[in-house]
């Protein structure tokens, strides 16, 4: 049984102390949570401490994805209370042009699934960089590829969901090609998919899949839920891979650096107002973010004369026989294998590219026997994974540049050289290049450290640099909340004005409000570091 690090209570807060910065001791706040974990043992078994090199914003991307899964979850609800599928375009015309705030909650819904998926793959690709899957992370992977794919299943459906020409379009085209995957799969997806057509309560002319549709839209999202909660019990056991990556086999955990949780303040775990922080600091940025941008740029909502108009027409099946369909941008490379190869070809190279995702850990362990995280430890990995992240560029680009045109086998072809180059190029650079130029060197990691962590260092500092420091903070700190709560003072207003297109001013105002909280936060928690 792996023995139990000390705890360690270190608030990093620079303070002045005659002619030197030292660090101040926890707060009130962590005597508070210290005293719960004493008691409940709630805090020490649901979070884990984090060590102080964990505190910058590439190990909290996780985070950014759940708190855009959150923001979708609260506006989806509330988008859901109108939205009717049996008459599914009119209720998506009468929210948005009727319902106060209604554009606006439709907007940033669309903003939040938008980010979730591009922080996944953001995620996902910084993962893989650092060898986050190793072991013994392998399962915390494979759980991670399938909350991916439930994302990706809850974007097509929400995407079906307003019955617009272009969406319902794309929406039947996926449909019919993903009956075209083997091993039963193409029966499973018709027998889920298989509506009666005079289902009763359905507008006329309305395809009666799109109430399927939606509550199968509620279930994925329970199933994403479920999996999220999974993936952070694992997160929690096992923590991130400790930094830099290693360049010779060993631990990964950092329950196996002893040492350096108890002599470096840079591996020094933190007190749970940190955590919580950070948390908090990450919602608020991602919840700020998409607010305003779902305000300056409203998805598919134009302001006309004093009103709100949905710029996307009705399906209508005889408008999409002449409509080149075209998914959504998460889609595209998937689309592009279909537009290239007959779709049972293309069926099995989807297949494919999912079974060695998923599988990736193990391929990296027991075919490719690579015994170190660190990059130029993994050549064949990396090699694998920049052909992969190329390809998926191209393919996105490609199909997006030729709707409703066939690219032929070229396609595949032009995918086939990319792999190709990637290890031709990349595989022996690497290997015999650049691993042994490494080991020669630091091994601690020089040069690939990705990233500059939140170094703890005490410097000397006369008491005139004390004091501009303290002041500087200072001055931003009081700059933050004079704006918090002058923005503030702009919302109430705002939320006084009647006519419907006020919303995005005061979805603007709301944004704003939020990354001023951040930064707020960011200075109460770290100190203004």
């Amino acid at each position: 049984m792996t023995p139990t690090i000390p705890i360690k209570y270190h608030l990093i807060r620079l303070v002045p102390q005659g002619d030197k910065v030292e660090e101040e001791r926890e707060s009130w706040l962590d005597k508070v949570f210290q005293w719960l974990d004493e008691r409940v043992g709630i805090y020490g078994h649901t979070i884990a401490k984090a060590p102080r090199y964990a505190y910058r914003l590439d190990y909290w991307l996780g985070s950014m994805v759940l708190a855009s899964f959150a923001l979708a979850v609260i506006t989806g609800a509330l988008v859901a209370l109108y939205y009717v599928p049996s008459d599914p375009y009119a209720s998506t015309v009468y929210l948005i042009t009727k319902v106060p705030y209604g554009a606006l909650l439709f907007s940033i819904h669309t903003w939040a699934a938008y980010a979730m998926i591009f922080l996944l793959i953001i995620h996902m690709t910084r993962n893989f960089i650092v060898g986050a899957y190793r072991k013994p992370r392998e399962i915390m992977w494979v759980v991670g590829v399938i909350l991916a794919g439930l994302a990706l299943t809850e974007a097509y459906l929400g995407y079906s969901l307003p019955y617009n020409l272009i969406s319902w379009t794309a929406t039947t085209t996926g449909l019919n090609l993903f009956t075209y995957m083997p091993f039963n799969l193409a029966a499973l997806i018709k027998l889920m998919t298989t509506v009666p057509t005079n289902l009763p309560g359905i507008a006329s002319g309305v395809d009666p899949l799109v109430d399927r549709f939606f509550i199968f839209h509620w279930i994925v999202g329970g199933l994403i839920l479920l999996f999220i909660m999974i993936h952070l019990a694992i997160f929690e056991k096992h923590g991130g891979p400790t930094p830099p990556p290693s360049k010779e086999p060993g631990p990964e955990l950092i329950e196996h650096f002893r040492d350096k949780v108890e002599n470096n303040p840079n591996w020094r775990l933190q007190p749970y107002t940190r955590t919580f922080g950070m948390i908090l600091m990450t919602f608020f940025l991602i919840f700020g973010a998409v607010i305003l941008i779902a305000s300056l740029i409203p998805y598919n909502i134009t302001i006309t004369g004093g009103g709100l108009k949905y710029t996307m027409p009705e399906y209508n099946p005889v408008l999409a026989a002449q409509t080149p369909p075209i998914p959504d941008w998460y889609f595209l490379f998937i689309y592009f294998f279909y537009k290239s190869v007959p779709p049972q070809n293309a069926s099995i190279i989807f297949l494919a590219w999912i079974l060695i995702t998923l599988l990736f850990p193990f391929i990296d362990q027991y075919i490719f026997r690579h015994k170190a995280s660190h990059p130029v430890m993994r050549p064949a990995a990396i090699a694998l994974g920049t052909g992969f992240i190329i390809s998926f560029i191209v393919n996105s680009i490609w199909a997006y540049r030729t709707p409703g045109v066939d690219i032929g086998p070229i396609g595949v072809e032009v995918d086939g050289l990319i792999f190709l180059a990637s290890f031709v190029i990349l595989y022996p650079l690497i290997k015999f290049y650049l691993a042994p130029r490494s080991i020669g060197g630091d091994s601690s990691g020089g040069s690939f450290n990705f990233g500059k962590s939140m170094s703890l260092k005490t410097k000397t500092l006369n008491l005139q640099q004390q004091k501009l420091i303290l002041r500087s903070t200072e001055i931003v700190f009081i700059g933050l909340v004079s704006s918090f709560i002058y923005t503030t003072s702009q919302l109430f207003a705002s939320l006084q004005l009647t006519y419907i297109t006020a919303q995005f001013g005061v979805g603007f105002l709301l944004g704003i409000d939020f990354l001023l909280l951040a930064g707020i936060l960011g200075f109460l928690v770290f100190g203004g570091k």
